[in-house]
């Protein structure tokens, strides 16, 4: 709670303490005159060796008096009192009450008493570790940043290091040995601060030698990645990025020289001189690189080989491999919600032509209940969540800070109507390639209370790039639509796919989250004939009603796809079939509620060859970014395929 309170201040700019309880029980009138209100009475400053009370004015109060653990009464007209060099983690008690302006008309007010604990050094959060290589002569860690810390000792072996950067580089390990390095943060405020316990993470080195350049990916989300490349101040190099199922084509000596000739005659074709292009496209010692526009789910590779100024290359080709997550994807807290009470937190794209809000500038919440009464919320960058809340999953901390007027918002009466009358949607500007978290607390109309605490991270570009592509439809090429449904896929370098279709009813409760296991546990396996035809113009299964499509009912087939490097995604889409023309006044949807996860099996679409997927795939751009940026030329020419 206590971290709570300290990192609130940060947000809301001044800490309020809770409104202080009142004991008195006296009189509310005396000899015919009214007693004049109590003070309500707000702790806020609170330290480990002080605080400060501050109230509102007490109308027809001239003054106040108090007195501080039932000592001598003190008679004041400021509406604050401020206490210093008091004991740490000590309790005091200080009773305030109003004194009328005109005595003979009233009685001063009853005694607030108010209780007040010092606060207890505060001990600093963990700051948390990464590791962005580990070989005997150079390891690389870096850590989060611990705000109030003075500086950062860091432990490996018996050697204990003090520092104020947040990476370092370690040498003078042995090669294929475990080691445990050790962090903490450190205060430079002893009479507020304690240090933060020891992050701790293990890692083992390489049994080769640290290559001449050292790459080290720092951040990667669904389109985008930002690494580190580490080597001397004198060496330049030539680096790229390519999907790994590209990368494994080739040994690495072919891909140096590939590049290296497709720079020179790229030189040659412009005119322009080689050392001219040269010394605008390679890099030269420790960079911090990024490049967006990448498909998710999919894995590359990072490489780079030195290069001098004249076209020769001049070291071996280094390389690391990365995964873009999943669009949205946030390492960030989910959890909570009720059967009154859900929370979706997610991006989209639908919208920004009409509102100007897309996946790389907002974030979108759905809220859908019943009977709620009340919601507070609060939308943070996912960083900052953790520095309030260093155990994200605090629920008491976090309902706490959601309950205090200065630090969460109130939803309006608007919007409560849409949430109990089938939902709400609402955006909120955002950065990109960010994780935010957003927390809310619903309260029904009867009291009770629910927590939802959902993360999702923005996109970096424009682009909706994906390898595998499945969806759902209903068109009369592939049979009457009342009674046929097709689950349509496509993709590039797939190898393996694993397919089911279900009532759409039936995963009613199961969160997207949870597909792919749904797909892994009641799907089969498509036969390895079908799987060019996927990598080609595409393939669709058609269910019909031999298989148990019935009309007016909502399906949803789903698929994951695997590819030649162990990538996986999952993939869906949902269609309804329509009425049955013979149905009359009989046909109604039927959405059986429930109902068992139970796949019906399709048949392949006759003539598969002739098939080509119905919608249209955004292949990656090559268009040059910005004119004379040569890298940038190179890079989408795509040279390797």
């Amino acid at each position: 709670m206590k971290t709570f309170y300290r990192y609130a201040a940060v947000l809301a700019g001044s800490v309020i303490g809770l409104w202080a309880c009142t004991a008195d029980k006296e009189e509310a009138a005396t000899g015919g005159k009214a007693a004049i209100d109590q003070p309500q009475v707000l702790v806020s400053e609170l330290t480990t060796s002080g605080f400060t009370l501050r109230w509102n004015a007490v109308e027809n109060a001239g003054s106040y008096r108090y007195t501080f653990n039932d000592g001598e009464e003190t008679e004041i007209t400021d509406r604050q009192i401020s206490f210093s060099d008091l004991e740490r983690q000590k309790e005091y008690v200080v009773a305030i009450k109003a004194l009328p302006k005109f005595a003979n008309e009233y009685t001063e007010s009853p005694y607030t008493y108010v209780h007040v604990v010092t606060d207890d050094l505060e001990q600093l959060p963990k700051p948390e570790i990464t590791l962005g290589c580990a070989y005997a002569s150079k390891t690389i860690v870096s850590w989060t940043e611990v705000p109030e810390a003075a500086a950062y000792e860091y432990t490996i072996g018996a050697q204990t290091y003090t520092t104020s950067e947040r990476t370092v580089a370690i040498s003078g390990l042995e090669k294929s040995r475990e080691y445990t390095i050790a962090v903490r943060a450190m205060t430079g405020d002893a009479t507020r601060f304690t240090n933060s316990e020891a992050a701790e993470l293990s890692f083992t080195t390489s049994d080769g030698d640290v290559p001449t350049l050292l790459i080290a990916p720092t951040h990667v989300i669904s389109d985008a990645v930002e690494f580190q490349i580490y080597a001397t101040s004198d060496q330049t190099y030539y680096y790229e990025v390519m999907a790994a199922s590209t990368f494994a084509k080739y040994d690495p000596a072919t891909i140096a020289e590939t590049y290296r000739k497709a720079i020179l005659d790229y030189a040659a074709s412009q005119d322009v001189s080689i050392q001219l292009v040269l010394a605008s496209m390679l890099k030269s010692g420790t960079q911090t690189l990024q490049l967006t526009g990448l498909t998710s789910e999919l894995s590359y590779v990072i490489f780079a080989f030195g290069m001098d100024l004249k076209g020769n290359i001049t070291t071996d080709l280094c390389a690391t491999t990365f995964r873009t997550t999943a669009e949205g994807y946030s390492d960030g807290p989910n959890y909570g919600g009720s059967d009154w009470f859900q929370q979706n937190f997610y991006i989209t794209n639908a919208y920004a032509g009409i509102t100007g809000y897309g996946w790389t500038n907002s974030v979108w919440t759905n809220w859908a209940g019943q009977d709620v009464a009340r919601i507070r919320y609060r939308t943070l960058p996912t960083d900052t969540f953790r520095q309030i809340f260093p155990d994200e999953n605090d629920t008491a901390a976090i309902t706490a800070f959601l309950k205090e007027e200065d630090y969460a918002y109130e939803a309006e009466e608007a919007i409560l109507t849409l949430v109990n009358s089938g939902g709400s949607m609402s955006v909120t500007p955002a950065g990109a390639g960010t994780s935010y978290t957003l927390a809310a607390l619903a309260t029904s109309s009867g009291g009770e209370e629910t927590l939802c605490v959902n993360s999702v991270t923005t996109k970096a570009s424009e682009e909706a790039l994906s390898w595998f592509l499945a969806d759902a439809a209903t068109n009369a090429a592939y049979g009457p639509t009342y009674s046929t449904v097709a689950g349509v896929m496509k993709g590039v370098d797939v190898a393996k796919v694993r397919i089911c279709l279900f009532e759409t009813a039936a995963l009613q409760g199961v969160p997207t989250s949870q597909y792919a296991d749904v797909v892994a546990n009641r799907g089969t396996d498509l036969p390895a004939e079908y799987i060019a035809y996927i990598n080609g113009n595409g393939f669709a299964l058609i269910y019909n009603e031999q298989a148990g499509i019935r009309p007016s009912t909502s399906y949803t087939f789903l698929a994951t796809a695997t590819n030649s490097v162990g990538d996986t995604t999952t993939k869906w889409g949902t269609a309804t079939t329509t009425a049955a023309p013979d149905a009359g006044t009989t046909s109604v949807a039927t959405t059986r509620a429930g109902g068992s996860l139970q796949s019906l099996v399709g048949e392949p679409i006759p003539n598969p060859e002739r098939f080509i997927y119905p919608y249209r795939s955004k292949s990656v751009s090559k268009e040059t970014k910005a004119e004379g940026d040569y890298w940038t030329i190179i890079h989408n020419m795509q040279i390797l395929k």
